[in-house]
Formats: structure tokens, sequence, C-alpha cells
């Protein structure tokens, strides 16, 4: 999930962390904050989407392996019930 700070709360936050993984506690739980590399607003949805992450992945996987289809045909499977999620 990823949330955003701006304003009042980023000024407060930074307060809180260095430049290297700091550990916060709140209402007696630690948490990790650990500073990413820099990525784009789309990297930083995937990174945070476990789902779509793996499906990533698997896209990833099926085209090294040669599973490819062009639109025309994705739409044909669909249309056929063939796809897989």
């Amino acid at each position: 999930m990823l949330k955003r700070l701006e304003g009042a709360d980023a000024e407060q936050f930074q307060r809180f962390i260095g430049d290297d993984n700091t550990i916060v506690i709140v209402d007696g739980t630690p948490y990790l904050v650990a500073r990413l590399p820099f990525m784009n607003e789309v990297g930083l949805e995937i990174e945070v989407d476990a789902e779509l992450k793996a499906s990533i992945a698997r896209a990833k996987q099926d085209i090294k392996a040669g599973r490819v289809y062009s639109t025309e045909e994705a739409l044909e499977m669909l249309e056929r019930g063939e796809a897989e999620p």
C-alpha cells in the first residue's frame, strides 16, 4: 500500500528518519523505515502490490519461454474463455 505524506506530516516524519535504515516504535510495535532506491510512480505502485508484481514476473517468464501472443490472439482467447488469470 502506497501512502503519501506532505506538508507538516512530511516534515514531522523527516525528523524521525535518517539517511539509513531507521526503527520507529509506534505504540510498542517496532517498524523499520528504509529508503528505497528512486522509483517513479508506476514503479512504486508495482512494488507495493504483491499480486501485480507476481503477474509481471510471470509475464516476463512467459516472454522468455516464447509464450507470446498478439493483441488479436489474446482477445480471441479471452472471448473463448481460454485465458488464465
